[in-house]
């Protein structure tokens, strides 16, 4: 952590609504401005671009309150939280996407990354699946890690279906002495209940004391289940000693069949 870096908040005497933030290196008197992707950084630019998020954001509310429960959104962040009676289906995916990338176009300044779509049943702290929507004015072709565009991944914690899911996997895998921990779950992107899931494999630590932990990661399971009978179908495991532990997630991505690839791969 960086001790001369601040978080900085101005408001504009003119219109309280908006809001100017940066970060100010006090050392080398540097700003950042990690929302404002142009080079210009005059007050009036600022200005424009705090009255654009402000715009979108209502104009996302009007769009989209007719169609959900309620719905959280973070321009800033390009994130979308809505939430709706039941599971959102293929098609509620496709009508979403075209709502809200119909509009966002309209504000490149402001929505200049994918945005990230998380849809939750009522009363959950957080929804199974994600939609990722990419405009056609977003240009990600030099990133190294690309989202094709309707993307579905998931969140392994928060939701009533996630938490089944660890539940009957620790009921099949885990031991006393060598518990297994929920990794990742991919989706089917045709058939939203099919799915791999991955969790990684710990055993008693040989060297165990008071400063570490009685475990140790060896490994990451994969298998194919299908909800709501999550009946076991196929299993995969991988030992550290034979993949790198830090690239285990994009290794393991792309063992799976095609339906399940959601990234966007070089040819």
């Amino acid at each position: 952590m960086n001790p001369h870096l601040y978080w900085v908040e101005l408001e504009l005497k003119e219109n309280t609504e908006i809001i100017i933030t940066f970060e100010w290196d006090a050392k080398n008197k540097n700003l950042h401005f990690p929302y404002h992707a142009s080079n210009d950084r005059s007050i009036e630019s600022l200005t424009r671009y705090q009255e654009e998020v402000i715009v979108l954001e209502k104009e996302l509310h009007e769009l989209l309150q007719d169609d959900v429960l309620n719905i959280e959104v973070d321009v800033f962040n390009h994130t979308l939280d809505l939430s709706l009676e039941a599971e959102p289906t293929l098609a509620d995916f496709q009508y979403f996407s075209n709502k809200i990338c119909g509009l966002v176009i309209k504000y490149p300044e402001v929505w200049s990354l994918e945005g990230h779509i998380n849809f939750k049943i009522k009363d959950e702290p957080k929804g199974f699946y994600e939609l990722i929507v990419k405009p056609n004015t977003i240009d990600d072709i030099g990133d190294s890690f690309r989202y094709k565009h309707n993307a579905i991944v998931t969140n392994t914690y928060g939701s009533a279906k996630a938490a089944y899911i660890d539940q009957v996997i620790q009921k099949e895998f885990s031991k006393p002495d060598a518990p297994i921990y929920l990794n990742n779950i991919w989706v089917d992107q045709k058939c939203l209940n099919t799915f791999y899931i991955a969790f990684e494999k710990h055993k008693p630590r040989k060297d165990a004391t008071e400063n570490k932990p009685l475990t140790e990661s060896v490994g990451m399971g994969l298998v194919k289940m299908n909800y709501p009978d999550l009946v076991l179908e196929t299993f995969r495991y991988f030992d550290y000693k034979t993949i790198a532990e830090e690239n285990t997630q994009l290794y393991l991505l792309k063992q799976l069949p095609e339906d399940y690839q959601y990234l966007v791969v070089e040819s």
